[in-house]
């Protein structure tokens, strides 16, 4: 029994595939078409890790601006003549200065960790494990 050969619709999104455009769509053509999805799904993947680490990066700036501003803060409210607001300012700045130490640590944290990465995954360090 003869095998009847399978045939895409004239507007199928396969057809784009048959990039010799003889009507037939070989595997090596299914393969360039798969690799061609793979690295645009990569580049996807890159563009998306970027932006994030844009964003990051830039929340990370702002906390650092923020601890430099906030004595200023308190001068200013101070020189003003408004002490009780320099006073609730300064009662507030230790919370303030830990809670932003913190974020801007788990930042450089994260940055270190992930650049120590090697493939796989596994930590780029020259102690070798215990057999």
């Amino acid at each position: 029994m003869a095998k009847k050969q399978k045939v895409l619709q004239n507007d199928s999104i396969f057809n784009e595939l048959d990039v010799d455009g003889d009507g037939v769509i070989t595997d090596e053509e299914m393969k360039q078409a798969e690799e061609l999805m793979r690295l645009e799904q990569e580049r996807e993947r890159f563009k998306n890790e970027d932006a994030k680490e844009d964003q990051i990066r830039a929340m990370a700036w702002f906390a650092l601006w923020g601890m430099l501003l906030y004595p200023v803060l308190i001068l200013i409210t101070s020189l003003v003549g408004v002490d009780k607001a320099a006073q609730i300012i300064g009662d507030i700045a230790p919370t303030y200065f830990v809670a932003i130490a913190g974020l801007v640590a788990a930042f450089f944290g994260a940055q270190a960790y992930t650049k120590g990465k090697g493939k796989g995954g596994e930590m780029s360090m020259d102690v070798k494990p215990k057999k």
